[in-house]
């Protein structure tokens, strides 16, 4: 009996962490687009939140010069709204900067496209759309 009680109380455990790992919001896949430049293209996230609540994420762009996928560098969401960055794949000198706001349904957002640690000084910026 009391082993069971063990077993109970350890599955218990397991899957409260489980829980607390996917409790943000932001979790999941999400499919939208980007325009910028006079054009634009696909731009899915996805993210997962660990057991201690760091957020991370992949992206996955479609562009006319090219499609790439990226691994944030860093990724923040608080009061439903998203701070994020990544690697620029095209150009290692760039990065690029995401800042937008969610919803149950989807996000909106700006993105920036600078060199690395200097986002202010853009050299292009326009806005994404995803949603669930």
């Amino acid at each position: 009996m009391r082993n069971n009680k063990f077993a109970l109380l350890l599955v218990f455990a397991l899957a409260t962490v489980g829980f607390a790992a996917e409790s943000n919001p932001l979790s999941g896949a999400w499919k939208g687009n980007w325009s910028g430049g006079g054009g634009g293209g696909g731009f899915d996230m996805t993210f997962a939140a660990s057991a201690d609540g760091k957020l991370t994420g992949t992206v996955a762009v479609t562009t006319d010069m090219g499609n790439y996928n990226a691994t944030f560098s860093s990724a923040s969401f608080k009061d439903g709204k998203l701070t994020a960055a990544y690697d620029y794949p095209p150009d290692v000198q760039g990065e690029v900067t995401l800042a937008g706001s969610f919803d149950a349904h989807g996000g909106t957002g700006t993105w920036s496209l600078g060199a690395k640690g200097q986002p202010s000084q853009a050299m292009a910026a326009d806005t994404w759309k995803v949603a669930r």
